[in-house]
């Protein structure tokens, strides 16, 4: 007789996790939706709402270091190198031959990497640049305030993830592993997206 009462505690603890995974699976879906950086802002500096929502600036071919980069319709990711910083910069380009990996996998994802003097080949972009330039075009166009300043990314410079549409969707620390996974899971994520838009 006492048997029933187990044989049901065990059905019940079994089938009810079960069949609520089953639901999710089945009507469920999971979604994760990378943030937007670096807002867009009018001429006193004030970030622009419009309709309740923030307007996020899409990055312009006009800043000087993407001259010769076609930023539509492709997966973009930027980064900025100091010259002469030694070790961590080997870190970093060793981390950005990690990330170039990925277009075999997304041939539209491009690596940009940008210096101003000659770096390290690699399954990337080079673009040499002036600092002036460098600095001027990551302060206007790609520099989140909370995420990309130089004391946040330390000696190796700073990596931008750059959307199919222009908007930056991404800061990183450059020649850190755990940023690289990072950010290689929102590039994935990004892709994702886009080949399951309907």
């Amino acid at each position: 007789m006492r048997k029933f009462p187990k044989a049901g505690l065990l059905i019940v603890t079994l089938v009810i996790p079960a069949l609520i995974f089953a639901l999710l699976k089945l009507f469920g879906t999971n979604h994760y939706d990378l943030p937007y950086f670096v807002a867009e802002k009018d001429g006193k500096g004030s970030v622009i709402v419009q309709s309740g929502d923030t307007l996020f600036h899409k990055v312009s071919a006009g800043c000087g270091i993407f001259g010769g980069v076609n930023l539509d319709g492709r997966l973009t990711v930027v980064s900025r190198m100091p010259s002469e910083c030694g070790e961590p910069c080997e870190r970093a380009t060793d981390e950005l031959e990690r990330i170039a990996a990925l277009k075999t996998a997304i041939p539209e994802l491009q690596v940009l990497l940008v210096a101003t003097d000659t770096v390290r080949r690699g399954e990337w972009q080079s673009v040499k640049a002036d600092s002036a330039t460098i600095v001027s075009c990551f302060t206007k166009e790609l520099t989140d305030a909370a995420k990309g300043s130089d004391a946040l990314n330390g000696r190796a410079g700073q990596i931008v993830l750059i959307d199919r549409d222009k908007h930056v969707r991404g800061c990183y620390k450059a020649g850190d592993g755990e940023e690289t996974d990072r950010l290689m899971a929102e590039i994935k994520i990004l892709d994702y997206e886009k080949k399951n838009e309907k």
